[in-house]
């Protein structure tokens, strides 16, 4: 039996520490005594070394049978009632697409232009449009040098699931003044008036449907010209184009057109040009390339050079994109451009009485460049392109009448050299702008001293400015120079000075139907040349208002 003594004593140190607490509660010393004589005996067990015998069970087979009972129920109908979530319907916003514009400008300027058409409709849209902008003064002695415009026309579309049905006719009236006589006596010879109608008529069919692998465009196009004297043209154009789409990536074209044009004047009798163009061509990708490869055939039976035969000219066009927003590009091409006395007088309306028209040969051009995006808002191109011409033609004034232009045709081969670069910015519609730079250079045979009237250079900025809705701006910018023009009054060559154009644009909108602007055109006020012995009017400007329904 073991025996365990614990006895406790309080240390006098301790007690000193608690001197002077009060004397009540004072601890007294106490004795303890724990004694343990008890023992636990536990009673040896005995170990089985006998393996446990496996069970034996006897089995049993038994055959289970299912019986099936028919049960039939009947309910009654479930007639459940939901009631739909109306929306409330969304007014629709009133369209003011058509618009009277009415003005009025220094030189005896009025102006009137209008469009009206039909508004949201999915089977069919018509409309009509009318333009009279009339300058009865001119940049040389008033009445003497006045010019207008007139246009009247009517347009329309009828959709089908199938197929897309277009058609417009219309006429365009210029009227000019031959103002271009400098010191001569007007008594002797008065300023003649130059006018010219042009009526047209187009009607097309193309599929609706713009993502089947069978695309086509099949277009009937009629046009007649007459001037003030004894003028007269008219064009018969039909076009198709077609395409079929063997894959994602490759597909299959024709384009088609042909061209019967008939010229009559005083000393030019009626004979009909004709023009058949063929172009197939196949487009499809190879390691990243985009090509399009094919031909062209082109028959003509023009009465200069080597016209009243076939001509073929290769057609290869591949691009390559180096990033998702940078492409490169190049090709061939070749094709005769069809020359009309329509042409010929919207680029020079004081053409010479019985001027013929005569198609131009473009042999060959090789052209390559570059575009892209630098980001969202800025994109970017440049380019260049050599090409060989037979049959260009030059303005050159006519040597018994200075005010008045001949069409200068050389036959043998004239280079043409174009450099070009574009850039543009797009600020969410509030702001844009468009730079494009043009250079050109010419290689005349021996037939033509130089590319009269042939701009070295052309330089064009259009910008937009939208302020809060509520004011428009627009402005443009056209420097044109490097052109040389002949003289035939004195047999030598005269260098025009170069043409800066400065135009300004604002616009107030007062109301969603009602606006008005203010318009001033070459703020700078040169007189330039682009054609020899006919400046432009100095500063023009006009104020006036739209009225939007």
């Amino acid at each position: 039996m073991r025996t365990i003594w614990i006895v406790l004593f309080l240390v006098p140190a301790i007690s000193y520490s608690q001197e002077d607490w009060e004397n009540d509660g004072e601890i007294e010393d106490v004795e303890i005594e724990i004694v343990k004589d008890r023992q636990i005996n536990l009673p040896k067990a005995n170990r089985n070394f006998e393996k446990i015998p496996p069970f034996t069970t006897q089995k049993r087979e038994g055959k289970l049978e299912y019986f099936y009972q028919s049960m039939n129920f009947k309910l009654p109908d479930l007639n459940i009632r939901v009631r739909p979530l109306k929306m409330k319907s969304q007014p629709i916003s009133k369209i003011y697409g058509n618009y009277i514009k009415a003005g009025f400008g220094n030189f005896i300027t009025p102006y009137l232009e209008g469009y009206v058409a039909n508004k949201r409709n999915k089977d069919y849209t018509f409309g009509a449009h009318l333009k009279y902008l009339r300058s009865r003064d001119g940049p040389v002695d008033d009445e003497n040098s006045g010019s207008g415009v007139f246009d009247v026309d009517v347009f329309g579309k009828l959709f089908n699931e199938r197929f897309t049905v277009s058609g417009s006719a219309g006429l365009k009236n210029r009227n000019y003044h031959f103002f271009g006589y400098g010191d001569r006596d007007l008594s002797v010879a008065p300023v003649e008036e130059q006018i010219f109608n042009n009526f047209f008529l187009n009607t097309s069919i193309e599929n609706t449907n713009k993502s089947d692998k069978f695309q086509y465009y099949t277009g009937l196009k009629f046009d007649y010209l007459t001037d003030d004297f004894e003028a007269k043209e008219s064009e018969v154009q039909f076009d198709f184009k077609g395409s079929y789409r063997l894959g994602d990536q490759t597909s299959v074209q024709v384009i088609s057109d042909l061209d019967l044009i008939t010229q009559e004047d005083a000393s030019i009798e009626a004979n009909t040009r004709n023009i058949f163009r063929v172009a197939p061509s196949v487009n499809f990708q190879y390691e990243g390339f985009r090509i399009s490869a094919g031909f062209n055939a082109v028959y003509e039976n023009d009465t200069l050079g080597d016209s009243d035969e076939l001509h073929f000219y290769p057609s290869v066009r591949a691009s390559y994109n180096l990033t998702q927003s940078f492409q490169v590009y190049a090709g061939i091409r070749g094709d005769i451009e069809k020359n009309t006395l329509r042409r010929l007088t919207t680029e020079n309306p004081f053409l010479a009485a019985n001027t013929p028209a005569y198609n131009q040969d473009k042999t060959f051009e090789f052209y390559g460049g570059i575009d892209g995006k630098l980001n969202s808002k800025v994109g970017f191109g440049a380019g260049v392109s050599a090409a060989n011409y037979k049959n260009m033609y030059f303005f050159i004034t006519d040597p018994t009448d200075h005010t008045r232009f001949l069409t200068l045709y050389s036959e043998g081969n004239t280079g043409s050299f174009n450099l070009f670069g574009e850039l543009t910015f797009n600020n969410e519609d509030n702001l844009r702008l468009g730079l494009r730079t043009d250079l050109f250079a010419y290689d005349t045979p021996d037939d033509v001293a130089e590319a009269w009237h042939k701009p070295n250079y052309k330089i064009t900025l259009n910008s937009t400015y939208n302020l809060y809705d509520k004011l428009l701006l627009a402005g443009e910018i056209y420097a044109v120079g490097g052109i040389q023009a002949l003289d035939n009054t004195t047999g030598g060559a005269v260098d025009l000075d170069a043409a800066f154009d400065l135009n300004i644009k604002a616009e107030y909108l007062i109301s969603n139907q009602i606006s008005t602007f203010v318009r001033f055109n070459n703020l700078l006020g040169n007189q330039y040349e682009l054609l020899l012995n006919y400046p432009s009017r100095e500063l023009q400007f006009m104020v006036g208002a739209t009225y939007s329904f």
